[in-house]
C-alpha cells in the first residue's frame, strides 16, 4: 500500500455444484422416460376382450344400473383399455422424441461423450446415463455439457441442443398458447387451454352426433306420431266395420222368420 505495507494476494475458485447438476440431468431422464413409455403404451396397447372375445363397449345408463360400483368400475377401466390403440399423433410423436434424444452426427456423439445415451428394451428405445461420465465432463468441460442441452440455433449454434430440439417436438403437439395449438391440442382441448375444450376437432365430431341423434329422435317422435295417428284410425275403422257386422247380422236374424 502507500504505507509500503505488503498484503498477501487473495485468489478466488469457482467450482460447479455437480451433484446439483447430476441430480437435475437424472431426473430429466427419469421423466423423459416415463413419458415416452406412457406415449408407446397408449398407441401400442390392444383393447380388452371379454372371455367371449367382444370388447368392452361403452355401457348405457339403463345397463350401467345392473352393475354396483366396484363392477362399474373395473368394467370401465376394461373400456378404455386401448382406446387410443393406433393413434397416428401419439406414434409420430414417439418417433419425433425418439429422433431428439438420438441425433446422428457430432450432437449425438457429444451426448454420448458426456454419458448420455439410449437403451433399447422390450421393444422400447429410452434415455440412459452413465454418470460416471457425466461427472467426468463437468470437471473437465462443463460448458460442452451446457451447450450439448441448451445451445439453440438463435443463439448462433450450428444446430440445437438436447433441451431445445425435444422443446420444439413437444411444442409441436402439446402448445397450448398462440396459434397454432399443438397437435393433440387440436384434435381433443385441454384445460390448460380453456377456449380449446370447446374448439377442437373430438369436440365437434361430438357435436355432430350429438345434432344427428337429436335429428333421428325427432324423426322417430314424428313417425311414432304418424303410427299412432294411423293405429287410432284403424281402430276407429275396426270398431266401425264391427258395428256395421253386427247390424247386419242383426238384419240377417230378423228376415230369416218371413
Amino acid at each position: 500500500d502507500k504505507d509500503g505495507n505488503a498484503y498477501e494476494a487473495i485468489t478466488f475458485n469457482t467450482t460447479n455444484d455437480t451433484d446439483k447438476i447430476v441430480d437435475v440431468i437424472r431426473q430429466f431422464v427419469e421423466d423423459y422416460n416415463e413419458m415416452a413409455t406412457e406415449i408407446k403404451n397408449q398407441y401400442s396397447t390392444l383393447p380388452a376382450q371379454n372371455s367371449n372375445g367382444a370388447k368392452y363397449e361403452p355401457l348405457t345408463a339403463e345397463e350401467e344400473e345392473k352393475y354396483s360400483e366396484s363392477e362399474l368400475a373395473a368394467y370401465n377401466e376394461k373400456a378404455k383399455q386401448g382406446i387410443l390403440f393406433g393413434n397416428t399423433d401419439l406414434s409420430s410423436m414417439y418417433s419425433k422424441l425418439l429422433s431428439a434424444i438420438a441425433p446422428g452426427g457430432a450432437d449425438g456423439q457429444t451426448l454420448r461423450e458426456i454419458g448420455v445415451g439410449t437403451s433399447y428394451s422390450n421393444g422400447m428405445t429410452t434415455l440412459s446415463l452413465d454418470e460416471d461420465k457425466l461427472r467426468a465432463a463437468l470437471e473437465s468441460d462443463p460448458d460442452k455439457v451446457k451447450n450439448a442441452f441448451t445451445k439453440t440455433k438463435e443463439g448462433g449454434s450450428s444446430s440445437d441442443g438436447l433441451m431445445q430440439t425435444m422443446q420444439n417436438t413437444l411444442n409441436t403437439y402439446v402448445k397450448t398458447t398462440g396459434e397454432p395449438k399443438g397437435v393433440l391440442i387440436q384434435r381433443a382441448g385441454s384445460i390448460k387451454a380453456y377456449t380449446s375444450l370447446n374448439n377442437n376437432s373430438l369436440k365437434s365430431q361430438i357435436d355432430n352426433i350429438d345434432s344427428q341423434i337429436d335429428r333421428w329422435q325427432n324423426k322417430m317422435a314424428s313417425q311414432i306420431d304418424r303410427y299412432t295417428t294411423q293405429f287410432s284410425r284403424l281402430e276407429q275403422l275396426i270398431a266401425e266395420m264391427n258395428s256395421q257386422s253386427s247390424a247386419f247380422m242383426g238384419l240377417m236374424g230378423g228376415s230369416s222368420g218371413y
